[in-house]
């Protein structure tokens, strides 16, 4: 099996500096990454480790409905960026967080950032790959006396491209052709960064080398975050979804979650639930917890044996929950099988909680591939 990378950094604060989002709770940035199988740390803004979210209460009128209509994307169909941009609303759609529109500016942001690194032939650089510069982890790092060069950090680039608001830039690195999406959607904290309640998408690809992908919330010119009704549960994989990824690598995604598993085999597709909706923009770990949440195997009723992750100070409420310092946002609570999921075969999953103190749930099932 080759070897892929995927990295991905959520920044927040160009005009929206330490304003929380739906997911993040806090205008830090964080930086993740899967490097083949090296270490790296998560770091904020200023190269120290992160410290506990801050929580900022928004009011509900400061969000919208999930946008369920974007205008036709302007990728050539051949290209590989429509099928990540369809993919990509497929997933929110379905997730019901809203879809994205195009973003030129976004697009010239991951367009600068993808020759960049395709020029210095950096895709190849394990020790590049691998290093931190600045707190910046160096798939998102751009040397300024290297050629291409347009911002050492996302924010950076985006400002270049006369881009304002929040952003998160997800990287893959030495993918095969087509794969891009596959690789992001069966993680965990890219995953996360990609279900935001973002509005916009910019997208550059160059086939087997590298795929950037940046979301951005333009606040500048008052384009308002989405999220979806209160009380909300979003889930992927979706509900009646079929085709699923029986196996999730985990020790290719740096930081690596739950470390102690799935050496060499790999574990089972992590499923996501997204608690943060309208009058729930932003969490403290007090306001959310987690009763149960369980997978079982449809045929039998076997119950599959799965970690609950979560952001530190979740509550338990009854369930056994992983603290995991590197999940971002409270309200995104994360069932990773602990071995991959048998093939062909439909699970349920149940999730019980609490949102600020108000009963939540849903079950659904889906079907692997």
């Amino acid at each position: 099996m080759k070897k892929q990378a995927i990295f991905a950094a959520l920044i927040a604060g160009l005009a929206l500096a330490g304003c929380g989002g739906g997911g993040s709770d806090s205008g830090n940035s964080s930086t993740s990454a899967t490097t083949g199988g090296s270490t790296s740390t998560t770091t904020g803004n200023t190269g120290n480790g992160v410290t506990g979210p801050s929580t900022i209460t928004l009011a509900t009128s400061t969000v919208v409905d999930p946008v369920t209509s974007v205008p036709a994307a302007q990728y050539a169909s051949t290209l590989e960026e429509a099928s990540i941009f369809k993919a990509l609303n497929d997933l929110r759609g379905a997730m019901g967080v809203g879809l994205l529109q195009q973003s030129l500016k976004l697009d010239i942001a991951a367009g600068n950032h993808d020759f960049f690194f395709v020029k210095n032939e950096l895709y190849k650089d394990a020790t590049y790959l691998r290093s931190s510069f600045n707190g910046i982890l160096g798939p998102h790092y751009e040397n300024p006396a290297l050629f291409g060069f347009t911002g050492e950090a996302p924010a950076d680039r985006a400002r270049y491209a006369q881009y304002t608001g929040s952003i998160s830039e997800n990287v893959t690195v030495n993918t095969p052709a087509g794969e891009c999406t596959k690789n992001l959607f069966n993680s965990v904290y890219h995953l996360i960064s990609l279900v935001n309640w973002y509005r916009e998408v910019g997208i550059s690809v160059t086939p087997g080398k590298t795929c950037v992908i940046v979301l951005g919330h333009d606040a500048a010119n008052e384009m308002k975050p989405q999220l979806p009704k209160a009380g909300s549960v979003s889930v992927t994989p979706s509900a009646g979804q079929t085709g699923v990824e029986t196996t999730f690598f985990n020790q290719l995604e740096v930081p690596t979650p739950a470390a102690d598993i799935g050496v060499g085999t790999g574990v089972g597709r992590p499923v996501l639930v997204n608690l943060y909706s309208q009058g729930a923009e932003t969490l403290a770990p007090t306001e959310v917890g987690v009763i149960s949440y369980t997978i079982t195997r449809v045929s039998d009723g076997a119950a599959v044996d799965a970690r609950i992750l979560t952001a530190p100070g979740v509550l338990s409420m009854g369930a056994k929950l992983t603290s995991d310092e590197h999940i971002n946002g409270f309200g995104n609570i994360v069932l990773l099988p602990t071995s991959p999921l048998d093939a062909a075969t439909t699970y349920k999953v149940t999730f019980v909680g609490s949102v600020k103190q108000n009963p939540v749930g849903k079950t659904w099932t889906f079907t692997t591939k």
